[in-house]
Formats: structure tokens, C-alpha cells, sequence
């Protein structure tokens, strides 16, 4: 068909409706829908171009599609050089973004109806590739006289859809004169089209793996039977201290050296062995640090192309984790203790003193007394505040297991080990302080293990043979004279040295008679809040009877005298009768000090009194606040301050 006959067909179809009966069902619908846009027929260019600064925009918002389809796009060009044909590619709003061609054929389409920013949608030029091969979501071929427009019908075209995540996101198509038609050009942009999105679901593919990779708290790296690392992740590069994109292609034996520990290591990785969460040392620059691999050889049918995918943890992340599985932790502040006590405050301040000092502590006192709430305030006072604390009664555990405990055990190590071995308080604590309660209840032979991780600075698992560092602050405590064990040789002088750099000795309660009101109300407090009871007063003659009772189980005794007190009262004050059956049932130790009481004059009236003064002082002489804390009515008050001559 010469180009007369091309024009009176086309002419044909635009005067004669049943002419356009011949043409294919898609393009029959194009042309009528063309018409009911009202498209002009006889434009002879394109005249629907877009602005300088709105094509900018169009190529920024289609960057990637850009980006991903010119490789591709000179890839056909090259390959349909000389034939006539031009490649374009266009966004999902029709706007042409790119031309590749021979220049004589480029310049042939911008004379009239293809430039780059031109727009092809069917509502603005009528029938053509572009916007059919959008509309119908499928590959189509407009042949000549098949477009709707003047300037357009001297062309064929194929186009095909790009489509990414089931969305349309451009077109790619070949256009050249209508002589030139070939019936290979669809099935070029097809394929074409088909490797752009290959290309876009292996990116979006690989950008998800790195997410997720780089989302992993693990190290992870791949490296081949050779030792060159062919991946790391961000993670893995932070813990060697290296930057991760500058370590691809290296050897791992130069990244890492040739250290005994690293060795070790390296022969694991470079193996291609199956190794399931074992715990390794590293030496990383000056440091020596432990962490627990799995290694797994890459599952390559090519054996030249194999390697391992190593997984790192830091243990000291995983003991983080345990410790917050297994609870544990310091809650306890030096806000949280009460007491006036200049003895106590005496304490007090050498325990503030010594909580900035990386020295072993040892706290002396009756039980009860509060060593443990010490300890605890002391690690919330020190540089290892944001590191863990735990703690071990050393009473409380069977001789048989407070090594298991402390210093933790290999797998087999003996009948009954868990399997993969257990990790010890010791190295959990790491960082941080361990507080071992009831020190001189320790067996013989366990202190000289404990004394070695103390002059050593590492453990060795019960069946292990690697000693791990440990940097661990200890502090323990006992109610026993220590001195007396030592000479009974039921516990060694060197550890007694070596636990008690610092000593603290804690009074009794009853060396601290200004701190029993104190502590009672603060107790109360607590409690009440810990049960979610409304707050609750203790009546004047329950403290008197708290300060006449010398308290041999001390803090801990109070605590459990006034929990039980609290959930049996039904109103909000705590009386004498929810007390006296205890009272009664430590029988002299009362009565002893009732009769002190009585020597020294120490009557109810003057508690009272005394009470009256510290809560008017508490509250700055304010007698409505102070008369609410008392538990009694203003009138009462009054009455009370004339009667103490306290006006």
C-alpha cells in the first residue's frame, strides 16, 4: 500500500462508519472513543507537549522506570539499528520520556508527532499504541491507517505494557514508517518488556533481602571455600569494626589475622563445617571478644561457587536477652531507703562512696537489715547502672548446683547437663554486678573457684576448657562473723581479702530507734500502693509498740508485720489490734523493752506528742494537711497541741 492509498483509507474510515466495521474490535472501540473525545483527526503534529518544568517532574517520578529500562532500551536499538525502527519508552500517563534510534529516523519522528514530553493519551491524539496497549493492559500493534490521528497514520507501532506489583507503570514501543511494518517488532517489545520487569522484581527482591538483612540484630556474612567474604551485613561489620561495603572481596585471614582465636575461626568458616550456636572468641583489634556462631555451607549446585553463611551473636547481646527472660534486675535506688540514723547515714554514704569504685564490696549485717536493697542501690549509683544485675543466694541453692550456677557448664559435662551447655551467672553479669548473698554459707571448694574468677577475670564452664572474660563488679554478703568462719576454717582468709575491699557493716533496727516511724510509714506506703489499697495511717499506739520491739528479723520483719496488718484492716487506719496477737506472741522480747520503755518514762502520751511535732514539722506547720496525715479532725488537733502545750 503506497501513501494515496494510505491516505484514502484513512479518509475512508473517518467519512464512512461502516468502513470501520473492517477494522479489529479494539481499535473500532479506540476510533469511537476517539470520536467522543472529539479529537481532531487533522492535526498534523502532536500539539499536546508538556512545559519545561513539568517534564522535569515527569522524568523525576519515573526515575526508576527510567533507570531500569535504558539498559534494556539500548540493548533493542542497537539491535534494530538500520531498520528503521526507533524505540520509546512513556510513563503510566502517556508522556513520552525517552526516544532511542539512528539519528535520520529520530529526526523523521520529531518532525511532527514524536518529541520527547509529547503526550499519547487516546482523549488527547486518538487511537495509538501508547494508549491502547494501556487501556487494554496488553501487548498491541497499530498498523497506519489504524490511527486515528493525520500526523500519526504514516507510522506503525508496537507497544506492551509495563507492569510492576500488578500496576502500570509505562510502555515500552517500537514505531517506524508504515513500510517498514514487521511482524518480529511486538514480540521484540514483549520480551523486552518481560526482562524490564524481571529486572524490576529481582531489584525489589534484592532491596527486601538487604532490608531484611540489615534489619537483623545477627551479623551476618557469606564468605567462599577461598576465605574471601563475597557479604556482610551492617551488623557483622560493626562487630568486626570494619565498614561492611570495604570488606567485600577481601581474604577473611587478612581481615582478621592469625591469632589463636581467630584461627579457629577462620578454619570453621573457610571448612564449610556445620556448626549450630557455638561460642567462639574473637580478638578484634585489642579486644577479645566472645560470641556464638552458626555456620551452614551455601547450597550451590556449582562446588567452585560454594562458601558458608556464618550467623555472629554477640553473647553479650544474647545474655541481655536471657536476663530479661529470666527477670533480675536493680530496682532499688539510694532514693528508695529511709533513715536519719546517724549510724545508718554513716552507711549510706561509704556505700554512695563506694558505688563509683570498680571494687569488690562486702556487706555485713543481721538478716533483714536490707543488704540486698544496698546492693542494689549501689550498681543504680555506679557507671554499670545500664548494665545487669543479678543476684544469687548462695544459702538457697543445692551445694551440687551453685557451681552450674555461678560459672554455668558445657554440654555432657555431667549426667543430666542440658543440651548446648548452660551459660553462668557470671557470664550473664558481664558488664555489670553480681551480688552474692549469703557468702559464707559457700562451700570450701567452690570459694577457691570463685576466688580464681576473681584474681583471673574469667570463667571456665563446668566440662569446658576455653576460659571466657568476664568484667563483673561483685558484691556479696553474709550475716555470719566472717572472722569467726575463717578461724573455724569454714571459710579461706584470701577470699574474705579479696571480697571485702570495701566492708560495710549494717546496724541492727533496734541501734536505729528514730528510723522505726520513719520506716513504718514509708513501709505502709508502699505496700498499700503495691496491693492497690487506699493510703492508710498507723495508729499512735501501733508505733509505739513498733518502737518499744527490738526487731530481730529487722526490715523484713516490719515489712511482713505491716502487709499482714494492711490486708486485714477494713478501714484506713492501722490499730493496735491488728498487731497485739503478734506483739503477744514474741512474748519477752516485748515485755523487755516495755519495761526499758517504762524505765526511761517513754509513755504513749509522749509518742503522741512526739508524732504531733514531726508531722507539723513535715508539713510546715500547715495543721488541716497535718491533721489529715494524723488521721484525726482539726478540733482533735487543736485539742491535742493545748493539751502538749505545743501552741
Amino acid at each position: 500500500m503506497n501513501r494515496k492509498e494510505l491516505r484514502r483509507r484513512w479518509e475512508e474510515l473517518h467519512h464512512n462508519p461502516r468502513a470501520r466495521e473492517t477494522l479489529r474490535p479494539e481499535i473500532r472501540d479506540s476510533w469511537e472513543r476517539s470520536f467522543q473525545y472529539r479529537v481532531n483527526p487533522y492535526l498534523k503534529e502532536n500539539p499536546h507537549v508538556l512545559d519545561g518544568s513539568s517534564f522535569k517532574q515527569a522524568l523525576e517520578n519515573a526515575a526508576h522506570l527510567i533507570e531500569t529500562s535504558l539498559p534494556v532500551m539500548n540493548t533493542l536499538s542497537e539491535f534494530v539499528a538500520g531498520t528503521g525502527f526507533i524505540v520509546l519508552l512513556t510513563d503510566a500517563n502517556h508522556c513520552l520520556l525517552k526516544i532511542l534510534g539512528d539519528d535520520e529516523i529520530v529526526k523523521w519522528a520529531n518532525r511532527g508527532f514524536l518529541v520527547e514530553g509529547s503526550m499519547w493519551s487516546e482523549d488527547l491524539v486518538g487511537t495509538n499504541g501508547c494508549a491502547l496497549s494501556i487501556a487494554l493492559a496488553r501487548p498491541i500493534s497499530v498498523y497506519g491507517y489504524e490511527h486515528f490521528t493525520l500526523f500519526s497514520h504514516i507510522a506503525t507501532s508496537s507497544f506492551a505494557p509495563i507492569i510492576d506489583q500488578g500496576k502500570i507503570i509505562g510502555s515500552l514501543g517500537m514505531v517506524a514508517p508504515y513500510d517498514k511494518v514487521s511482524h518480529h517488532s511486538l514480540g521484540m517489545v514483549v520480551a523486552s518488556v518481560m526482562h524490564i520487569q524481571s529486572k524490576m522484581n529481582l531489584e525489589r527482591t534484592t532491596r527486601y533481602h538487604e532490608v531484611i538483612m540489615e534489619s537483623m540484630s545477627e551479623g551476618v556474612m557469606v564468605v567462599d571455600y577461598n576465605g574471601i567474604i563475597t557479604y556482610m551485613n551492617g551488623n557483622c561489620a560493626r562487630f568486626l569494626q570494619q565498614e561492611n561495603q570495604a570488606v567485600i572481596g577481601r581474604n577473611i585471614y587478612d581481615l582478621l589475622g592469625h591469632t589463636p582465636d581467630n584461627q579457629y575461626f577462620i578454619n570453621i568458616v573457610t571448612q564449610g563445617r556445620v556448626i549450630t550456636d557455638e561460642t567462639v572468641l574473637l580478638t578484634i583489634g585489642k579486644d577479645r571478644i566472645q560470641c556464638n556462631i552458626t555456620c551452614s555451607p551455601l547450597n550451590n549446585p556449582d562446588p567452585s561457587n560454594g562458601g558458608t553463611v556464618v550467623i555472629i551473636r554477640e553473647i553479650q547481646r544474647i545474655n541481655r536477652l536471657v536476663r530479661n527472660w529470666i527477670g533480675g534486675g536493680a530496682k532499688m535506688t539510694f532514693q528508695d531507703i529511709v533513715g536519719v540514723n546517724p549510724k545508718f547515714q554513716q552507711v549510706i554514704n561509704i556505700a554512695k562512696a563506694a558505688a563509683s569504685s570498680s571494687s569488690n564490696v562486702l556487706l555485713l549485717g543481721e538478716s533483714g537489715t536490707g543488704k540486698d536493697i544496698i546492693a542494689q542501690a549501689m550498681h543504680n549509683a555506679s557507671p554499670r547502672r545500664n548494665n545487669p544485675f543479678l543476684a544469687i543466694n548462695c544459702a538457697a541453692l543445692p551445694r551440687e548446683l551453685i557451681a552450674s550456677e555461678l560459672f554455668g557448664y558445657e554440654e555432657g559435662a555431667f549426667t543430666g547437663a542440658k543440651k548446648g551447655g548452660n551459660i553462668g551467672k557470671f557470664e550473664l553479669a558481664d558488664q555489670g554486678t553480681i551480688f552474692l548473698d549469703e557468702i559464707g554459707d559457700m562451700p570450701l571448694d567452690l570459694q577457691a573457684s570463685l576466688l580464681r574468677v576473681l584474681e583471673e577475670k574469667s570463667v571456665l564452664r563446668l566440662g569446658g576448657n576455653k576460659l571466657i572474660p568476664v568484667n563483673v563488679r561483685v558484691i556479696a554478703a553474709t550475716n555470719k562473723d566472717l572472722d569467726l568462719e575463717i578461724s573455724r576454717n569454714r571459710f579461706r582468709r584470701d577470699l574474705y581479702y579479696r571480697l571485702g575491699v570495701i566492708r560495710i557493716t549494717i546496724p541492727p533496727l533496734r541501734e536505729r530507734p528514730e528510723d522505726i516511724r520513719l520506716l513504718a510509714e514509708h513501709i505502709t506506703e508502699s505496700i498499700c500502693r503495691r496491693i492497690n489499697k487506699p493510703p492508710m495511717k498507723l495508729a499512735p499506739e501501733v508505733i509505739d509498740a513498733f518502737l518499744k520491739y527490738d526487731w530481730p528479723g529487722n526490715v523484713r520483719e516490719m515489712q511482713n508485720v505491716l502487709e499482714g496488718a494492711i490486708q486485714l484492716a477494713e478501714g484506713p487506719l492501722i490499730t493496735y489490734d491488728l498487731v497485739k496477737d503478734y506483739f503477744n506472741q514474741s512474748g519477752n522480747r516485748i515485755s523487755e523493752t516495755l519495761i526499758k520503755a517504762e524505765n526511761e518514762n517513754l509513755t504513749i502520751s509522749a509518742m503522741e506528742k512526739q508524732m504531733i511535732e514531726s508531722y507539723l514539722e513535715k508539713y510546715k506547720y500547715n495543721k488541716t494537711e497535718a491533721a489529715k496525715a494524723l488521721g484525726m479532725s482539726r478540733r482533735t488537733l487543736y485539742r491535742r497541741l493545748k493539751e502538749y502545750n505545743l501552741l
